[in-house]
């Protein structure tokens, strides 16, 4: 097998690729529905800035409810959009997603690269360049891909620096803020980062106490003080462009949580051939949607992971892998307690999906390394390539619309048509707009109106003689 300095050289090259190819793809993106919605909010916060308060209209969101939502990226990118006087905004958008979602791939393959070498990090590269579902999100959702980032990048620089059974690290506090005032600012739920620094520092010291290292009460008291610090930093760095939260940085911060633990819209969803409301989906909802969507090789390296823990117990990696773990399973447990309203198929949980490829990773590097030989261990590495094939030749065959993959346990998307949801991010509406004016143009029509099921208000801005409306 190759030797390190090797395997570095080739996870750096590949992972310049992998940006490249993101940006490339990122140029046919079609524009969602939360597209759309997201980049007028985020136009109204740069307006409430711009006039230092005075227009308020971010402030005033009874029908999206957007006010409860940082969505810090959507508004980065929205005044990197004005100040550069960038005409196509949603072509950046998507550009600058795609970034997002390189980096949240970059960092995770990084943390593989620290749990176990690079051999891991080229399988974390290889996983998510197989998963559709993430692949496609990644080239036009700035809200739940900048949130995956902000996830995988927090519990890695908490974990980093904690690890010191002696002492905290400190070069790594500027990043632990950095990431976890980062989720806050997207979502209110990114104060989970917070909770596991506290949580993550408790189970470490008390390792450190029962391996022999005695407490001393100074240091404690020390590094209680750094983990308030780094939390009361990270949460007002997360609020900073954050028009609503800024009003009341506590109260009104809880109270985005508590409306989104609770989001009282309410949609249809196709799930299991039943067209049934949102929040009376089943409590296997999200599990079986992933279940259903992931590719079959992250499967089976989830599967290898738990067959093979015994080698992460003997490596000393274990402690690192459950808390990896623990990420993963506590936000889908906790909304299976509360019964939350659940829509979109998993695209709300598209965060965890950095820690399954983690897991799943780890799983098949262990596979690897229990083959009995040279010969064997290459048919292993040929086996989970083309393990790769069935999703590779869907996103090649259906490009832009990547994040409609099912895999074989439905039969694929013909075999889940009818039964679960396909385009239900509406992407598909970009390319239905560009063939409707391609018609109209053939047909020498300059004026009509079209009506969609979001607003395409933009697709035909260049044709001022098409009146566009929004219905149900």
């Amino acid at each position: 097998m190759m030797k390190n300095a090797g395997l570095k050289n080739i996870f750096f090259i590949t992972s310049a690729f992998y940006l490249i190819l993101m940006i490339f793809l990122s140029r046919d993106a079609g524009i969602s529905c939360d597209d759309t919605l997201h980049y007028d909010h985020s136009v109204a916060v740069y307006n409430y800035f711009a006039t230092h308060g005075h227009d308020r209209s971010a402030l005033d969101t009874p029908v999206t409810n957007l006010k409860y939502y940082g969505q810090s990226y959507d508004n980065v990118v929205t005044i990197l959009i004005k100040w550069f006087a960038i005409e196509d905004a949603y072509r950046f958008r998507h550009l600058m997603s795609s970034l997002a979602g390189w980096l949240a791939v970059f960092i995770t393959a990084l943390f593989g690269v620290w749990i176990s070498g690079y051999r891991t990090g080229l399988l974390v590269l290889f996983l998510f360049a197989v998963s559709p579902t993430f692949t496609g999100h990644s080239l036009n959702n700035l809200k739940d891909i900048p949130f995956a980032l902000s996830y995988i990048a927090g519990t890695f620089f908490i974990l980093k620096m904690l690890m010191d059974d002696i002492k905290i690290s400190c070069k790594y506090i500027l990043p632990v803020i950095i990431s976890t005032g980062f989720a806050i600012s997207i979502r209110p739920v990114g104060i989970l980062l917070i909770c596991y620094l506290f949580l993550f520092w408790i189970i470490l010291r008390l390792r450190s106490h029962f391996t022999g290292n005695r407490f001393i009460l100074n240091e404690i008291l020390t590094e209680i003080l750094i983990l308030i610090f780094i939390s009361g930093a990270g949460f007002y760095l997360g609020i900073l462009l954050w028009p609503y939260a800024l009003q009341s940085p506590v109260r009104n911060v809880l109270e985005s949580y508590h409306f989104m633990a609770h989001f009282p819209g309410t949609f249809r969803q196709i799930f299991e051939g039943k067209n049934e409301w949102s929040d009376f989906m089943p409590w296997y909802y999200i599990p079986k949607s992933m279940g259903i969507t992931i590719p079959l090789i992250v499967l089976a390296g989830s599967a290898f992971f738990v067959i093979f823990f015994r080698k992460a117990v003997r490596s000393g990696k274990w402690l690192i892998y459950l808390m990896i773990v623990f990420t993963l399973l506590f936000p889908m447990i906790f909304v299976i307690i509360k019964k939350s309203n659940l829509y979109s198929s998993w695209r709300q949980f598209l965060f965890l999906y950095p820690s399954v490829i983690l897991i799943a990773a780890g799983g098949l590097a262990y596979l690897a390394e229990a083959a009995p030989g040279r010969y064997f261990k290459w048919a292993i590495v040929a086996l989970i390539i083309i393990s790769g094939l069935h999703p590779v030749k869907f996103m090649i065959k259906n490009h832009p619309y990547e994040y409609m993959y099912y895999n074989q346990l439905t039969g694929g998307l013909r075999g889940a048509y009818g039964d679960y949801e396909t385009d239900y991010y509406y992407v598909s509406q970009t390319e239905a707009s560009g063939w409707l004016i391609d018609l109209l143009n053939e047909k020498g029509i300059d004026s009509a109106v079209v009506g969609a099921t979001y607003p395409v208000k933009w697709s035909f801005r260049k044709y001022p003689g098409i009146k566009t409306f929004y219905f149900r």
